[in-house]
Parts: structure tokens; sequence; C-alpha cells
């Protein structure tokens, strides 16, 4: 665990030199997740994130969503409808000096299914969204597998960390429909029942040689309703 540990903080320490190196291809990605438990049928979760290109005061995006979530009471699936806001800052030059303000309006619709294999969890996220700009609107289609796998003795029946893997495509209604694929590896801690985090580190292929590499943490908050959960609905649900 120590060397888990090590390793992450070395990939941190390293995105530092690397930004004044290549600024906008090695960036910082803050992100909340938080899921309120209306009851056992009803869930409403909440995200924002921050992703910045050389430290945290060189801002990229910033984003909040909403959605309310419905989960079924026969089968390991929740389906959900949200709306998000987001706004993207890219750089208009070589040179780096000057940003565009761009904004946007997103509807999102999605389904999660959640398996079990031994002792991970796999889950899969099937989204649609519906995207207006200042100049345009647009589809965008996206799936994510995410793969948890608990660390720790076999005995633990609830062990504090885990290693996690995921992969997100997305694809769109363009001319040129790829765009782009996300893949992430890292660990994650569960402080206790409603808390936990993870440090992440995530490439961002746009497509040829085009990639964005991130450092990246998640806060996951799990509040509300506190009577326990039947196990086939997942905590800490990817955003």
């Amino acid at each position: 665990m120590k060397n888990i540990l090590l390793l992450f903080a070395c990939l941190l320490l390293l995105a530092g030199p690397v930004h004044a190196q290549n600024r906008g291809k090695y960036n910082d990605w803050l992100q909340y997740t938080g899921t309120y438990s209306l009851n056992q049928r009803f869930d409403i979760n909440l995200g924002a994130q921050y992703r910045a290109y050389n430290g945290l005061t060189d801002k990229r995006l910033l984003l909040g969503l909403a959605n309310l979530q419905y989960n079924l009471k026969s089968l390991p699936m929740s389906v959900a409808a949200g709306y998000m806001y987001l706004q993207l800052q890219p750089y208009t030059n070589a040179e780096q000096t000057d940003k565009a303000d761009n904004r946007e309006n997103r509807l999102y619709q999605q389904v999660i299914v959640n398996n079990k294999l031994g002792r991970a969890r796999l889950l899969h996220r099937y989204r649609i969204e519906e995207r207006w700009t200042a100049t345009d609107f647009r589809l965008r289609f996206r799936y994510l597998a995410s793969l948890r796998l608990p660390l720790g003795p076999k005995t633990l029946e609830n062990p504090k960390w885990y290693a996690t893997i995921k992969d997100e495509i997305r694809i769109s209604d363009q001319e040129n429909p790829f765009d782009s694929n996300r893949v992430w590896g890292g660990v994650g801690y569960v402080l206790n029942k409603h808390l936990g985090g993870e440090l992440l580190w995530m490439t961002q292929f746009n497509g040829g040689a085009d990639r964005t590499n991130y450092v990246a943490f998640i806060l996951r908050h799990d509040f509300g309703w506190s009577a326990d959960r039947p196990e086939r609905r997942p905590r800490f649900l990817p955003q």
C-alpha cells in the first residue's frame, strides 16, 4: 500500500515541472460528486469540476451538474436525467496568452448498470447529451466502463482502499463522429459510509497524436437517507 501511495505522490510532483515545459498538455482536475438519497428508489446527484492548465490558477474549465436518479427495484440498474452547465476557456494562440470563453448548456439522460465480479464491482454508464452553445446544437453519446477492485486481505468485509480503472468513449453526431477516449487509473479510499476520495491519472485521446493528461482528485460524498442500502445499489457513482 505504501508503494501505491508513493507512486501517485511522484506523479503529482512530476506534473509540476512538466507543466512549465508543455503547458496545456498536463493539467489538473478537481471534482466533487455528491449523492443525496431521498429514499430507497430516488437519489439526487450533484457534481462540480474545476480543471486548470498550469497550476490551479490557470482555469481551463468550470462545470456544474445535477440530476434526478431512479433505482430500479428488480434489477441492478438506475436511470437518470439531468442538467449540466460549463464554461470552457481554451487558448486561442500558440503563445497561449489569450483565451476564448465558450459556454455550454446540456441536458442529459443516462443508464447505469452495476455488476459484481467476485470482490470487484463493474459499472457501465450509457449517456446521451443534448448540447447547446452560442453557435450550434450537438448530440453526443458516451459509454463509460468503471472497474473497482478492493485492496487488502479477502477477510476484510469492507476494505478502505481500492484500485480503479475506467475507460470512456465519446461519440458525436458530427461528420467525424469520434470525439475522444478517456482512460483513467488510480486508487481510492473510503473514509466512512458518507465520504471517500480518489487520486487518478487520466489520459484523453483526441484523435491521432493529440492527447491531454490530467492528475485528478475526486471527492465523493454520499449523504441523505441513512437506511441500509441494498447491495445492488452502488455507492459513489461516476458522474
